[in-house]
C-alpha cells in the first residue's frame, strides 16, 4: 500500500514538473515584457512632480509615477501643481504642464495622432522625421497643428482659444471648425485661433528678432541719408589722402589745402612749397 502511495506522488510529481517550469518561466520574462510594453504606441514618464493621474472610466483618478508607461487612449490630468514629462520611443518630449487635460493616442489606429489636448499648456520637442514619414498631430478644440521636427508650445487656456508658439522649426496650422487655407508658422512666430474665427483674421505675431532687423536697416538707412556726400568731420589734420577725401577728390592738392575756397591750381603749375590758393608765375 505505501509503495504504491510512493508511486503515485512520483507519478504527480513528474506530471507537474512541466507546469512548474512554466510558471518559471513566465515569471522570470515579466521584465523583459515590461520593458516591451514601451514602444511606438506608447510614452514612458521620465519626471513627475506634483498630482499627475491617469483617469479611468467614470472620471476615478489613479496616481502616476515616474517610468510608468502610458499606453494609447489613457488621459493624463495634472492637478494646479502637477508636472510631467513623457518620453517616446523616438525620444521626442512632451511636457505637461499644471491644469491640463489631454488624451494620449486617442486613435489608436494611426499613431501618428499624438495627443488631443482639451485644456491646458504643453511643450513638444519632436525628433526629425524622414519625408516619407507623416507628420505627428496634435488636436486642440479650435485647431490641428502638424508637426515634424520642431519644438512648440501649445496653450489652450479655453476651448474657444488656442495658442500656438515655435520657438525653432516650423508647424502647420489649421483650424479644426472653420474650412480655410492652413498657415505655416516658422522659429519666433505665434498664432491665436479662435472658435468663432477663420484663420484668415487669426492673431499672428511676427518675431521678435525680424521685427529688430527691419527697424535696424531704417535707422541705418537714416542715418546714412543724413551723411552730407559722405563727408566726415574731424579730419582736418589727417593725411594727404584723407584730405584728398576731405576736399571733394582734389589729388594735386595737399591735406593743408583742406577747407581752401581757392580754385586748383592748372596742371604742371602747382607748387606744394607754396601757401593754399597760391600760383607760382613763371
Amino acid at each position: 500500500m505505501r509503495k504504491r502511495l510512493d508511486l503515485q506522488m512520483r507519478w504527480g510529481i513528474w506530471l507537474a514538473l512541466p507546469n512548474l517550469w512554466m510558471a518559471a518561466a513566465v515569471i522570470g520574462a515579466l521584465p523583459s515584457i515590461a520593458k516591451a510594453q514601451f514602444g511606438a504606441e506608447t510614452a514612458r514618464i521620465v519626471v513627475l512632480t506634483g498630482r499627475v493621474s491617469v483617469e479611468r472610466t467614470g472620471g476615478e483618478l489613479w496616481a502616476l509615477q515616474p517610468e510608468q508607461i502610458i499606453a494609447a487612449g489613457q488621459v493624463i490630468v495634472t492637478g494646479a501643481d502637477g508636472y510631467a514629462e513623457l518620453e517616446l520611443s523616438d525620444h521626442s518630449r512632451i511636457e505637461v504642464f499644471a491644469n491640463s487635460r489631454l488624451i494620449f493616442r486617442a486613435n489608436r489606429f494611426n499613431w501618428h495622432d499624438l495627443l488631443d489636448l482639451y485644456l491646458g499648456k504643453i511643450r513638444l520637442q519632436i525628433q526629425h522625421l524622414t519625408n516619407e514619414d507623416s507628420p505627428y498631430r496634435v488636436t486642440t478644440p479650435t485647431a490641428v497643428i502638424s508637426i515634424r521636427g520642431t519644438v512648440l508650445d501649445v496653450d489652450v487656456a479655453s476651448p474657444e482659444e488656442t495658442v500656438v508658439r515655435v520657438e525653432t522649426g516650423s508647424v502647420r496650422v489649421r483650424h479644426r471648425l472653420i474650412p480655410g487655407k492652413d498657415v505655416i508658422l516658422e522659429s519666433g512666430q505665434s498664432l491665436q485661433v479662435f472658435a468663432n474665427a477663420p484663420l484668415a483674421a487669426a492673431k499672428f505675431t511676427v518675431p521678435v528678432l525680424a521685427i529688430g532687423r527691419v527697424v535696424r536697416a531704417v535707422v541705418d538707412t537714416l542715418a546714412a541719408m543724413d551723411r552730407p556726400g559722405g563727408q566726415s568731420s574731424g579730419n582736418s589734420g589727417g593725411t594727404s589722402s584723407a584730405g584728398s577725401a576731405s576736399s571733394g577728390g582734389n589729388s594735386g592738392s595737399s591735406g593743408a589745402n583742406n577747407g581752401s575756397n581757392e580754385p586748383a591750381p592748372p596742371p604742371g603749375e602747382d607748387n606744394t612749397s607754396s601757401p593754399p590758393g597760391d600760383v607760382v608765375t613763371p
